[in-house]
This record gives C-alpha cells, sequence and structure tokens, in this order.
C-alpha cells in the first residue's frame, strides 16, 4: 500500500507572495511541485475555512496560471494560532515567515520544531527553488 504524502502548510504574506504583493521567484514551479508531491494546505489569516476569499485576494497580485495552481490548495480554520489547524498525526513541513512565540510553544510541545521552514525571500529571493532542490525532494 503507498504511503500517504506528507503535508505541506503554507502562508501567503512572505512566502508565496513578497513585501508589496509581488509574487515569489519561481513560484509556479514551487507550487506545481509541492501540489504533485505532498497534500498542501493554506496556514494564513487570509484563508478561514473557505478558499475562496483566498483567491480572490491572491488575484490582485498572480497571473492566471499561478491563481489556477494556488486554487487546488485546500483551505485550512484555526482562531487564533495558526498551530490550531495542523494535522499533529501525521508528517508535515510548514513553511511561514514568522511564528507567534505560543506557536513555537505549541510545535515544541509536539516535538514538530523542526517541521517549521522559515521562509525569508528577502535574504532568499530563490528560496522556493532551493526548497525543491533540497528540503522538500522526495
Amino acid at each position: 500500500m503507498k504511503a500517504l504524502p506528507k503535508n505541506i502548510y503554507i502562508d501567503i504574506d512572505g512566502v508565496i507572495l513578497t513585501k508589496g504583493g509581488v509574487p515569489a521567484q519561481h513560484l509556479d514551479k514551487f507550487l506545481t511541485y509541492i501540489l504533485s508531491k505532498y497534500s498542501v494546505f493554506w496556514l494564513t489569516s487570509r484563508c478561514h475555512g473557505d478558499s475562496k476569499y483566498t483567491i480572490k485576494y491572491l488575484s490582485q497580485f498572480l497571473l492566471p496560471d499561478s491563481l489556477s495552481l494556488a486554487g487546488k490548495i485546500k483551505p485550512t480554520d484555526f482562531r487564533l494560532d495558526k498551530t490550531e489547524a495542523i494535522d499533529f498525526g501525521k508528517k508535515f513541513f510548514w513553511l511561514d515567515d514568522e511564528l507567534f512565540a505560543s506557536e513555537v510553544n505549541t510545535l515544541r510541545e509536539h516535538d514538530k520544531y523542526d517541521s517549521w521552514i522559515e521562509v525569508n525571500l528577502i535574504k532568499n529571493p530563490h528560496q522556493l527553488i532551493h526548497l525543491i532542490n533540497n528540503k522538500l525532494c522526495l
């Protein structure tokens, strides 16, 4: 029986959009790759149980092909901390530029702090392609 893929949780601001709403470099290649290898979920304040608002927001910044890929990402919902939406029963990666201290504590409580991948597109504009070729390579 084939093993289920890991989950990937992704934020929008700072991960797929840089400061000022500019799409990250290599975004289409990145989204195509993770959607083919992982179960991918939004983990952003711009999505609360329904991706319609998320896609409407992204339509201001992304070209149609990128928007189509983003539309394949599953929604999550949380009230306060993003960690509320994570399935800790499955292996996962969480791509985000910044975490709250309470989220760090929750990851540590579950022994999953290493599942967080800090994305910094200012320091490393090509980080998404590096993730495909290294950390997320299956």
